[in-house]
């Protein structure tokens, strides 16, 4: 089964915004495939974890969110696929037997989440101290701190390694731009008593994506069941995250001199995680992943060529410019350390994506747009 998942990047020659950040899933104890959809938790309406009691212990808890940024608001949508039959504007499980959809059968439920910190100097702090729940599709929270290693400007209010904060001086302990080093939140599935057929043999899916309106996003591919027969085939359970660091527009100026894949630019960085399947990913100029000639075009038909390198950082390998014979590349399995505790085992890629152009490449003025499209195959 493929799932495409597009980059749209821009060109202007005018001015540029650079966004940097990131938002990365972390397995650990959740799961992210397995999850019962014949059955309702308890309490099983929103209102009953609007508190402060933690639910990452329930069998709904999908994992970790790890982010690196500054204040922002984080948005859960249903991106598919969509159940039938029902009014309520929530996430649903629905049945997918054999790769066939059926979104007349469905288990609804919704998310709960729990924003906590890292300090610099190591130790965790809770400081939500209450649970910030997602009822319906489209919903979501604002972060009101920000997190990363990024040093304080001179003059400004700064933290230490343990939250307290001063004006930083050059040489005092305020040297930090943000009171945590990470921010992690607990995401938890809650199902509800509202159903429709879930006690129909098979597995289900859902797809949830999460993105903070900067750049970053963050689509979790969740896998139900109930009482599967041995010929059904489970479909993919993964995580898949896009991290762009250009989010508006940028001047022709950044690229014209970068020639070479030695010299490219970067434009995005994308990861997979999942402890269930082995993948490969392909990156393309159309939604089939058979083509790789990639242009900036105009809305009235100006256009120019560019060029693509993949940059893979797990696993480990030298640059290479994507090309129809050279396009394609395969997960591998790794245990990774989290920064909130323990370890997980998992098939995992990250690669940059980047840009460079032929030489003497020189477009008419305007705004250009091109879409690279990312494609992502269970590998059985």
């Amino acid at each position: 089964m493929k799932q495409s998942t597009p980059i749209l990047i821009l060109l202007l020659l005018c001015c540029s915004a650079v966004f940097s950040a990131s938002l990365t899933y972390d397995r650990a104890t959740g799961n992210l495939d397995g999850f019962a959809v014949n059955i309702a938790d308890s309490p099983n309406y929103p209102g009953g974890y609007t508190n402060a009691t933690e639910v990452w212990s329930k069998s709904g808890f999908i994992g970790r969110l790890l982010y690196l940024g500054e204040p922002c608001t984080f948005t859960f949508s249903n991106i598919g696929p969509v159940a039938s039959y029902t009014s309520n504007n929530r996430f649903y499980f629905t049945l997918n037997n054999d790769g066939t959809p059926n979104t007349g059968v469905w288990r609804e439920f919704f998310l709960v989440t729990r924003a906590k910190g890292i300090t610099h100097g190591g130790s965790q702090h809770d400081f939500s101290s209450i649970n910030s729940v997602i009822a319906n599709n489209s919903g979501s929270f604002i972060l009101n701190v920000g997190a990363g290693t990024e040093l304080a400007s001179v003059g400004e209010v700064g933290y230490d390694t343990n939250r307290n904060s001063g004006v930083y001086t050059g040489t005092n302990a305020f040297r930090y731009k943000y009171p945590y080093s990470a921010i992690w939140i607990d995401v938890t599935l809650i199902r509800t008593t509202s159903a429709r057929s879930s006690t129909t043999r098979g597995y289900y899916e859902s797809h949830i994506q999460i993105t903070t309106g900067g750049g970053l996003s963050q689509t979790l591919y969740l896998g139900g069941m109930y009482n599967p027969r041995s010929s059904h085939t489970e479909p993919n359970a993964y995580a898949f995250s896009i991290e762009e660091l250009y989010t508006s527009a940028f001047p022709f100026s950044e690229l014209e001199n970068r020639n070479s894949v030695a010299a490219s630019m970067e434009v995005a960085t994308i990861k997979y995680v999942s402890h269930v399947d082995q993948a490969e990913i392909s990156i393309a100029s159309n939604a089939a992943g058979t083509a790789a000639a990639f242009y900036f075009t105009t809305s009235d038909g100006l256009y120019f060529p560019f060029r693509v390198a993949y940059d893979a950082v797990t696993p480990n390998l030298s640059p290479v410019e994507i090309t129809p014979a050279s396009n394609t590349f395969t997960t591998v399995s790794t245990t990774v350390a989290s920064p909130v505790g323990g370890s997980y085992t998992a098939n995992r890629l990250e690669e940059k994506i980047k840009l460079f152009v032929p030489v003497n490449t020189n477009p008419a003025e305007g705004l250009y747009s091109s879409t690279i499209y990312i494609l992502v195959t269970q590998i059985d």
